[in-house]
């Protein structure tokens, strides 16, 4: 099979015709977009040009720590039962896997990151240059980190993550220095880490036991609620699924690196009173850095600071991300084919979206009171962020919780303990749902009453879904014929 008809066929595996149509779109879009603005040596005011930055930094390190957490090269159950078994050379499967893989991040990064090259003012060169080497470092970052346990993952993506932003701080030493006008050592410093992990990359796909079968296990992992912590004694039906929801949330991904078993879809059950407990921890570390940030004048108050912005936007950006996203999760671990035999169908589906915003209020509460406390101390652009947290993301994770379910975003999990690798357009849904409340985040930090009209309206766009029976039922249908199980 010739190398280059290989690639195409793993691609056309990993992603779907629309999606690939829209991202080459979008790329095709970024890269004119950008030729034109070179071309005709647009340049806007310092002051934008400061603000720019500031986004982009923050929109690269939140981009490098989502591809930290992803869980490894992507190699489904069909690629083991045909492409392995095909006299193919292990170096050009491990090329095609790895460009499989850059497809699925790096293209969607370009098209959502390079566009800001242009407005920043990178020279034309330095762009090119980081760009590639931007796209290198995600897929790699992807395919390598995914060895690490799942706390230790966590921790590199972090520590990659703080790392990204310090160069809001002044450090040129950075993944995203070039975002941030220090061209030369940003350069220097992506070159390094990129080629080295892509290195490593190509090393390990080289030799990993591709060919040897597969973790047929769906991995449940620690932290499991255990049955003896939630009981159920005296109740059934709908109190019972809001005894449960109001209780637990799930957690799913991918984890494995290049081992026998491959990348395998791993789903925690976690209780939420142990799950805010994180938050609160995470909370304080976060009031703990903005008490001495501010202690020590780093946050200058002159109108566009990065520092103020992205002392107040990433925190608050990442916790309504992080519930948005994970509205799919929530209805893809259903059981409705037993749940739906107890209580009606598109009842159970509203009170479980009912239930999941008031749980992304709830641990949202811990982040919010931080912001609080940084408005008390004297920082008053801090409490723009509450209604930010306590309305627009409890909102928009049920409008995501409704769109997964409508369309079935979440693919089945079946047995062979993979989650099937292909990404489909209707995935586009959430990530537009996500991108609305980071708008309205970046406008929150100029005016409270801005922040708050637009976390009500967000209530009144999301309470329609309340109201609508019908639609839940219909949502119900969708899931099980999709198939999930």
């Amino acid at each position: 099979m010739p190398r280059l008809k290989l690639i195409a066929f793993v691609v056309r595996t990993r992603i779907s015709r629309p999606l690939l149509i829209i991202t080459l779109v979008m790329l095709f879009y970024g890269v004119m977009s950008g030729a034109y603005l070179y071309a005709n040596h647009i340049e806007l005011p310092p002051g934008e040009v400061a603000q720019e930055r500031t986004m982009a930094v923050i929109y690269s390190a939140i981009v490098i720590f989502l591809a930290s957490l992803q869980g490894g090269v992507t190699v489904i159950k069909s690629d083991r039962d045909y492409l392995f078994t095909l006299p193919i050379s292990r170096g050009s499967l491990a090329l095609s896997l790895y460009i499989g893989q850059m497809v699925l991040s790096g293209l969607l990064a370009v098209a959502w990151l390079g566009w800001y090259f242009p407005f920043i003012e990178v020279p034309l060169g330095y762009a090119a240059v980081d760009m590639v080497l931007f796209v290198l470092l995600l897929t790699s970052l992807t395919a390598s980190i995914a060895e690490l346990p799942a706390k230790r993952r966590v921790a590199v993506a972090a520590a990659l993550a703080a790392w990204s932003i310090s160069t809001l701080l002044r450090n040129p030493v950075s993944p995203s220095g070039v975002f941030n006008g220090y061209y030369l050592a940003g350069t220097a410093t992506l070159a390094a880490l990129s080629l080295g992990l892509t290195s490593y990359v190509a090393t390990r796909l080289g030799r990993a036991p591709l060919l040897y079968g597969y973790s047929p296990v769906v991995s449940e992992g620690r932290g499991q609620v255990a049955s003896s912590t939630l009981s159920f004694a005296g109740v059934r039906g709908l109190r019972a699924e809001l005894r449960m929801k109001l209780n637990t949330l799930t957690i799913t991904g991918r984890v494995g690196g290049f081992g026998a078993g491959g990348s395998r879809y791993f789903s925690r059950t976690v209780s939420v009173r142990r799950f805010m407990g994180y938050m609160s921890i995470a909370a304080a570390a976060y009031l703990a850095v903005g008490v001495a940030l501010v202690a020590l004048g780093l946050v200058p108050r002159a109108p566009g600071n990065g520092v103020l912005f992205g002392l107040l936007f990433v925190p608050a950006i990442a916790v309504e991300a992080f519930f948005i996203g994970s509205s799919a999760s929530q209805v893809g671990n259903e059981r409705p084919w037993l749940a739906f035999t107890a209580v009606d169908p598109g009842t159970y589906m509203w009170l479980g979206a009912l239930s999941w915003s008031l749980v992304v209020f709830l641990a949202s509460l811990p982040l919010a009171a931080a912001y609080v406390t940084l408005w008390l101390m004297g920082l008053r652009e801090a409490v723009n962020m509450v209604p930010q947290l306590l309305l627009v993301g409890p909102a928009f994770s049920l409008l995501s919780y409704a769109a997964s379910a409508y369309l079935a975003v979440s693919p089945q999990v079946r047995s062979e303990g993979f989650m099937p690798g292909q990404v489909r357009a209707k995935g586009l849904v959430i990530t537009f749902i996500i991108i609305v409340p980071l708008a309205l985040l970046s406008l929150a930090e100029a005016s409270l009453s801005l922040s708050i009209y637009s976390g009500l309206a967000s209530l009144l766009i999301a309470a329609p879904f309340m109201a609508l029976r019908g639609f839940w039922r219909s949502a119900s249908r969708r899931i099980v014929e999709a198939g999930y199980v």
